[in-house]
């Protein structure tokens, strides 16, 4: 498959937590459907010339979703308008900003990547550098997946990820987009 198969859709947001696969999946089914991957949190942490977790812990949570609304509204409005097709890969926090998430509903196709908690805890593992994570990580994933599930229920799609592979989930992906 060379292009994206839907005309109508031009940009596919994939929002989840962490660990659902957004950027494994999101840069594979960018490849297979010959489309630009976007992932938000590796666009801040090369702006930034910090990881994640260092801007968390230097200048707070508050700053890191200023500056990740900012890049969203950014890089989407330019790939609109200069037309071009892409998947975008959204930090876990990313969709919680009432702004950000009705912009992405009304121009892109936003995926729910959903996971069980302990799927979910396997995959992150220790987490050392995810700065939403301390101490028990399937304690503070369900605290985070209770916070967030209301804003990835209004995607336009949701997908579990439990049981499927990379290739599988894509493919499962581009079914959902036809």
């Amino acid at each position: 498959m060379n292009s994206m198969t839907n005309n109508n859709i031009k940009l596919i947001t994939l929002v989840g937590m962490m660990g659902s696969g957004k950027t494994s999946c999101g840069s594979v089914l960018a490849k297979k459907l010959g489309i630009s991957f976007l992932d938000i949190d590796s666009i801040i942490e090369l702006e930034e010339n910090l990881k994640i977790s260092e801007i968390f812990k230097k200048f707070g949570e508050e700053y890191f979703r200023l500056i990740e609304e900012k890049l969203i509204f950014l890089k989407v409005s330019e790939y609109l308008r200069q037309n071009v097709k892409a998947i975008i890969s959204l930090g876990g926090g990313g969709f919680e900003s009432k702004k950000t998430r009705e912009f992405l509903l009304k121009n892109s196709k936003v995926i729910w990547l959903n996971s069980d908690i302990k799927v979910l805890g396997k995959r992150v593992g220790k987490a050392f550098n995810r700065p939403m994570i301390k101490g028990n990580v399937e304690t503070n994933i369900e605290m985070l997946l209770n916070k967030r599930i209301k804003n990835y229920q209004k995607s336009h799609l949701k997908i579990n990820t439990d049981n499927l592979s990379i290739n599988d989930l894509c493919n499962k992906i581009i079914k959902g987009i036809l």
